[in-house]
């Protein structure tokens, strides 16, 4: 018997074409969406690309905000201690102005030393000379004893308050008489008056006591410079005939309207109107500076009154 024959080429071929057809089918698609692909490939690395730039345009911009920040601290930081320098300048050139009027006024030679003092009564022309201090005469029994308190007086407070004191107790019953303290500070003239009210006190044991007690008040007060322009505009407001200036005797410019000592004398005795005696009384280093002894001394001979230098 013959065997049945079983013939698979033909499927065979079949499904190899069909598997070929396919596969040149898949490999022209591909072809086709190939640029396709490509583009959204290299649009996907744009856009990834442009979010690394603007998170990196974000970061300068936070840190330029951040710099503005500190730039305009800085600005005002500076600012602020450009005042504080300004101001820091303005006390260091009071007081190089100061310092320089000292050394300018330096003498070799020492004024006479000071008299003993007197307190007898005693004739003078035609005119009773009812009180004397330490060689300062004068008829009138109104006194304001104008003290100045600037910063280079401290470590003479106590020759201050001493002298004050000693011409206190010149005084008698029946005369009338006030403590006017002054100093020049960054916020302008300061004065220490007693009694309080810028009147005059009658001279009594009380009175006394009270006035030594103001003075003892004091001694802590002493800074600042002096304005003795501002300080007679004061005094010369007193019901008192005679003041006698307790001073250093050489006043900063800079707060005397930058006037020189001759030329500060005459502005203090053109407003003098009232022609109230001015004695001078010059406390501390007098000695060394010209200037002090001229300008204290042409201060009293200018408005009727005396000279005093006393050391410690």
């Amino acid at each position: 018997m013959r065997s049945r024959r079983r013939n698979f080429e033909v499927y065979s071929l079949s499904a190899v074409d069909l598997f070929a057809s396919a596969m040149g089918a898949f490999i022209i698609i591909t072809i086709i969406l190939m640029p396709d692909y490509q583009k959204e490939v290299r649009s996907q690395g744009d856009l990834e690309y442009l979010e690394e730039l603007a998170g990196k345009t974000q970061a300068m911009l936070d840190q330029t905000e951040e710099g503005s920040r500190n730039i305009l601290e800085a600005l005002l930081a500076a600012q602020t201690r450009h005042q504080q320098l300004q101001a820091e300048h303005e006390v260091v050139s009071s007081e190089l102005e100061t310092l320089n009027a000292k050394q300018q006024a330096r003498n070799d030679q020492p004024p006479p030393p000071p008299p003993s003092p007197v307190v007898t009564p005693d004739k003078e022309g035609s005119n009773q000379v009812t009180f004397r201090f330490l060689g300062l005469k004068t008829d009138k029994k109104r006194i304001l004893f104008m003290v100045d308190m600037n910063k280079y007086l401290a470590g003479y407070e106590s020759l201050v308050r001493r002298t004050v004191i000693r011409g206190m107790e010149s005084l008698q019953s029946g005369y009338e008489f006030a403590i006017l303290g002054f100093q020049q500070q960054d916020s302008g003239p300061k004065y220490y008056r007693w009694p309080a009210d810028g009147s005059l006190a009658n001279m009594s044991d009380r009175t006394r006591s009270e006035a030594v007690g103001f003075l003892n008040g004091l001694s802590d007060e002493f800074e600042g410079s002096s304005s003795l322009v501002s300080a007679f505009q004061v005094a010369f407001q007193s019901p008192a005939d005679a003041i006698i200036l307790v001073s250093d005797g050489l006043p900063n410019p800079a707060f005397n309207n930058n006037l020189s000592g001759s030329s500060l004398v005459r502005s203090i005795t053109v407003s003098n109107s009232r022609s109230k005696e001015i004695h001078a009384v010059t406390v501390g280093d007098y000695f060394k500076y010209r200037g002090t002894v001229e300008f204290m001394e042409s201060l009293a001979r200018a408005n009727s009154g005396a000279f005093l230098a006393l050391a410690e």
